[in-house]
Order: structure tokens, then sequence, then C-alpha cells
């Protein structure tokens, strides 16, 4: 089993809640992020009964959880007299922590995949929500832990229900950033650490799918592009169980976003829907994370140009180089397919989003602990129109784009650019920064400093020029130190 990356604060925050008070915690999250084995760090050393639910009948499923019950303590009257209903089963809970509180320590009990439950038992939330009164009641020491990973039904039944105003902890578990997904790639370059994440996320399952003994060229070939591989299929495997029968829409529009679609008009005419429709379909995605609505940081008008992007990216990568390719690589010509059509293209892939993504990300740790960075400053990314140098002495303009910006309320305090390129830079990004900078709300040459991000480095004299001038000079290498 792969080392358990990450989540200190999540199991933090659980930790300090163990002891002798009721608790209710709610953890939701997208499939493969890591729930159960976060949940399973967390009961490590505690009294603890796990049920993990899985699709059937409420019979089925109080049989399996029958058997979890006597695992924990072995009880005659039960191994007799198997569960028949919630009402049964929640009795039985109660009454272990009952003795809990009588052997002095508190009882953890986890609910895996609790959304099944409920579709098998549409009452159980009300069931339980009458035996957390009981809970409060007796004081009984007994830490309920209720998690999901298919998202809808999470919010319809959890989120949207009675049980939401009973809880005493509660988060959507995100995927691990760039950092943290580099730990599953140790010995290899923060390069190709980068690649790795841009191509699969902070999912940990997808993750652990790739052998770090073996080269990045070896896991995409094998691990992504070859048919019979878990993470060749498991993107569209895990948009029909998310989005049941409406999953082909959906597809067709994470395909018009992969694609470049990223105006709801745009988005619309490619799937072939009435753009007003298209709107639901977007902030359902929106909510699993699949995709996501960007403004630019401290423009006037960041709603009116705000965009769509792929808000996963391993969904990006397996759009782009799986699902393009689909034919050759169903008649196994993955080689051929790397070789020819991924390589070539792969840096540009990680050059946007992800690296610049991952640049944003260590900006916003470093301001505040960096003494080069600002004090504070809320980091985002900006676009929007400036003149364009093609057509000097006109009032023209084109779409300028700096790819970080950090605002300290309306002053901008930091700009910078990221380069994905080979070689190292030579000034060419930093005179580019400056000519767009200037067009950006808040721009101060005086306080907004400036900051350049690239993954081969910098000439000699170049770097001597920037730091004379007090311009930020970071690397790939930088954003995993």
């Amino acid at each position: 089993m792969t080392a358990f990356v990450d989540r200190e604060d999540e199991i933090e925050a659980l930790e300090e809640l163990w002891g002798s008070r009721f608790q209710l915690a709610l953890l939701w999250g997208r499939r493969r992020v890591g729930k159960t084995r976060l949940l399973d760090e967390f009961a490590a050393g505690k009294p603890t009964i796990t049920f993990q639910a899985d699709e059937g009948t409420a019979t089925e499923q109080l049989a399996r959880l029958t058997d979890r019950l006597l695992a924990y303590r072995d009880d005659a009257a039960l191994r007799a007299q198997p569960l028949g209903n919630w009402d049964a089963a929640i009795a039985t809970i109660l009454r272990l922590a009952r003795d809990a509180k009588r052997d002095g320590h508190p009882l953890l009990l986890v609910l895996d995949e609790f959304p099944r439950l409920v579709v098998s038992t549409p009452r159980l939330p009300s069931l339980l929500q009458g035996a957390i009164e009981d809970i409060r009641r007796e004081d009984l020491p007994l830490f309920l832990v209720l998690a999901g990973s298919q998202i809808t039904l999470y919010e319809r039944h959890v989120l949207h229900g009675p049980l939401y105003g009973r809880r005493t902890w509660g988060e959507q578990l995100p995927p691990l950033d760039y950092r943290d997904a580099g730990l599953f790639f140790p010995d290899w370059s923060p390069a190709d650490r980068l690649r790795a994440w841009a191509l699969l996320g902070g999912v940990p399952y997808y993750l652990e799918q790739w052998d770090p003994a073996r080269s990045l060229e070896w896991n995409i070939t094998n691990r992504l592009l070859r048919k019979g591989a878990v993470l060749y299929e498991e993107a569209e495997l895990m948009i029909k169980e998310e989005l049941g029968a409406d999953a082909a829409t959906y597809l067709s529009i994470i395909a018009a976003v992969a694609g470049g679609a990223t105006r709801q008009s745009e988005i619309a005419d490619r799937v072939g829907i009435e753009a007003r429709a298209v709107s639901k379909y977007l902030n359902q995605l929106g909510r699993l994370h699949m995709v996501e609505h960007l403004s630019p940081t401290g423009s006037p008008e960041a709603s009116r140009r705000g965009i769509w992007r792929l808000g996963d990216h391993y969904l990006r990568a397996w759009f782009e180089f799986v699902r393009a390719n689909r034919t050759d690589l169903e008649a196994r010509r993955a080689v051929q397919v790397f070789r020819a059509r991924v390589r070539d293209r792969l840096d540009h892939f990680v050059s946007k989003p992800a690296f610049e993504d991952a640049v944003r990300e260590h900006a916003r740790r470093s301001v505040g602990s960096d003494p080069e960075f600002p004090a504070r400053a809320m980091i985002g990314a900006w676009w929007g129109p400036v003149p364009d140098e093609r057509h000097p002495g006109t009032r023209r303009t084109r779409e300028g784009e700096i790819e970080l910006v950090g605002y300290d309320g309306k002053r901008l305090v930091l700009a910078g650019e990221a380069k994905w390129s080979n070689g190292p830079e030579n000034g060419a990004a930093l005179a580019q920064l400056r000519r767009t900078v200037a067009n950006v709300p808040g721009y101060d040459p005086a306080r907004t400093k400036l900051v350049l991000y690239t993954r081969e480095g910098f000439t000699d004299e170049f770097r001597a020029r920037a730091q004379a001038e007090g311009v930020i000079l970071r690397t790939v290498v930088d954003l995993f130190a």
C-alpha cells in the first residue's frame, strides 16, 4: 500500500473532535479521492465499526451490517436474530454507544457510501435524525461519520436533508495539490513530477496506478494509453456513475470544453442544445469539480469576461490523448500513438494550465512566508484588452494575459509569467510581462513586484540583471523545494 500522503488538516480536525461528546462528521468527494483511506487513518487504534455500503437491497445491506457489528462485538442475540430493518440497526448501535459510555471510551461509526443506504431506505436520514436526539439526550460518546463519493446523491440526501443541520464537522475532500502528488514519484525530476500531475491530477488512486520505478514515458504508454489499463476507462466510468441517465449529454459538454469552447454559447453550439439549457449542466459539472468557471482577478468586467475550462487534469489528459486517439488505441497501438501524437505535444499540454496552476499555488504558499514575495495578496490570473503593438498609433487592442496576479485590496502587488519552455530564459518573458502589466488595474511600477517562473532556469546574464532590478526568479525545482 502506498504511504499515506497529506490530509494533515483533515486528520487534525477530526482528532480535535474525538472525545466523550457526540459528533456527526460529513465527508464527501469524488470517487477515488481518498476518503476511505483518510477515515482508515483516523480510525487506527480507535474502537471502530466501519460499514462500506454497496448498491443493493436494504435486506442485503442490513445482513452485511450485522456481520460488521458482530465483528466489533460478538452478541448471541444478534447472531440468532440478524438485523431485519434500520429501526433494529439503530437500536443496536445505540446499545453499543451506551456500552462505550459505560466502558469510558468513544465509539467511532463510519457509514461509507451512505447515499447507497438512503436509496434502498429513503427514511434512513429521518431515523438517524431521531436517533441523534436520543444520543444527545443521553450524552452518548458516538462519533458518527457519513461519507459518500456520488456527490449528486450526497447533496440530495445529506447536504440538503435533515442531517446537515446536525453536523459538527463537514468537508468536501479535494484532490492533492501538485506538491503532494509529486510525493508519489520521489525519484523523478521535478519537471517529470509536474508532468505526472498535469496528466493525473491529485486523485491518489490515479497516482497509484503509475509505477514510480518506471519512466514517465513508460507510464503514459502503459498506464494511460494502453487498452485495459484502469485509467484508459476511468473517465467514462466516473461520468456515467456520477451523472447517470444524462451521462451522454454531460460527456459531450465536457468534450466541448476540452476542445477549447470557453463560453456558454460556444459550448451549446458544439453540443447542439440551447444556450439557456446548457447552464444547468455546467453548474452541475462545476459542483462536481469537473469544470470550473474562471474570471480575471481585479477586472471590473470580471463576470462578463469569465470562461469555462476543465477543472480536472486527468479529464483533460483523457480527452486530449485517449479519447482523441481511441480508434488506434483500441487496435492496441499505444506505443505508436505516444511516439506520433503525445510525445511532441506533451510539454505544450503541461504548460497551460497545469504549470500555471502550480505557479499560482506556489505563490499562495510564498505570500507572507517568503520575504521576496508580498506580505499579503489574493492570488489569481488576469486577462483583458491591451494595446496591440502590431498597430502603433491606433486604438486597436488584443487579448492580453498574465498567468499570475496578486492583489492587496485594489493594489496589484504581484504579477508574474510562467514559461514552460526549452532552454533558459534570457529576458524576453520579462519584457512581455512589463508591456502587459502596465494595462492591468491597480498596477504601480514602484509597488508591483514582478516574478518569473520557468522550467529550465535563466541565463547568467539575465539572472544578474533581474536580481538587480528586484525581479523574483523561480524554477520548477523551487516549486518542489
